[in-house]
């Protein structure tokens, strides 16, 4: 019997089904340990759509009679754990990846040819967009959030008339331009979120394995952090704040091993995709060498991330396309 066909409309599903189930599990225990009543009434919509969203796709896939994929189910989230963030760090977690979300929902719009996966794409990016505005302003208001680096008002229109607007590697070089400063401020906030998110698994890990593991991508992250944070500061230019004191010393595990490990590649993937388009739009040398460090260091930490995943049968494989070579042989 010849197998079905299918477009890779339906296919690239897969990722945002995925991620909606962890978000699912996340957002679940959020809700849970979350006192603030206006940071909950935000996860309760942040939940209500994760599981609508799960529905659109599974009702594209049994049209297309394309197998559900595993995801993440209720096994994989303790709601009775103690609490492990603090309600402001829930805040700005959901603020963080809510953006995620924005950047490949708009991306999937752009990539698709097929209707109802194009709808569910627009409504997606319109629910995410929803949940931005609302945690942004909620920081603004709660003071949680910083306070965005701001540059003198040009007086006139420049060009730059020395090949030196390039250098960077030796002696000295210009200051930051707002591009620069803007995926350096960017990058720095995605990179707080992640580390404290990793660090708070890292306590509470069941396996020492993957505890190290986590140990070890906050360590590479600081070091990110810190090189980053140093280029702001020789501009004078103010970066993120620590969320390092929003962990409680909880070692009660809300979440499994493979929900967090899948959190800990999801997080290190995106930061390999920022620091890339970061590296595409700076126009100091120094800059873009250092992007390309940090990129080929979180190369090295997915890589081991999806070998653990691999050893303990967590890791889901997408869809992929025919072995021609092996038919042949």
């Amino acid at each position: 019997m010849d197998k079905k066909i299918i477009d890779l409309d339906v296919s690239n599903l897969w990722t945002p089904y995925l991620n909606n189930t962890m978000a699912r599990c996340v957002n679940s225990y959020a809700l849970k340990t979350i006192m603030d009543s206006d940071i909950h009434s935000i996860f309760e919509k942040a939940l209500q759509l994760s599981n609508h969203f799960i529905q659109i796709i599974t009702e594209i896939f049994q049209k297309e009679q394309f197998p559900i994929p595993h995801g993440f189910t209720e096994k994989d989230v303790h709601l009775d754990a103690p609490r492990l963030f603090s309600d402001e760090f829930w805040l700005f977690y959901l603020h963080g990846m809510t953006i995620h979300g924005l950047t490949a929902y708009s991306l999937g719009m752009t990539a698709t040819h097929r209707l109802d996966v194009r709808r569910f794409y627009l409504e997606a990016f319109k629910g995410a967009s929803e949940i931005y505005d609302s945690t942004l302003d909620m920081l603004k208001s709660k003071g949680l959030s910083d306070r965005v680096p701001t540059t003198p008002l040009p007086e006139k229109v420049e060009f730059a008339k020395k090949p030196s607007f390039l250098a960077g590697w030796f002696g000295d070089h210009r200051p930051l331009n707002v591009i620069e400063i803007s995926t350096l401020y960017f990058n720095l906030q995605k990179s707080t979120l992640a580390k404290d998110l990793i660090l708070g698994f890292s306590q509470t890990a069941k396996s020492n394995e993957i505890r190290t593991f986590f140990l070890r991508v906050v360590e590479q992250v600081e070091e990110h952090i810190s090189i980053f944070h140093s280029i702001l500061q020789e501009d004078f230019i103010s970066s993120s704040i620590s969320w390092d004191t929003h962990i409680t010393d909880s070692e009660t595990a809300p979440f499994s091993d493979k929900l967090m490990t899948f959190h800990c590649a999801f997080l290190i993937q995106s930061a390999m995709a920022y620091y890339g388009t970061a590296l595409s739009g700076s126009m100091r040398r120094d800059l873009g060498l250092k992007y390309a460090s940090a990129i080929k260091n979180d190369v090295k930490l997915s890589e081991d991330c999806a070998e653990i995943m691999i050893a303990n049968e967590w890791f889901e494989e997408p869809p992929h396309s025919v072995d021609r070579r092996e038919l042949s042989n």
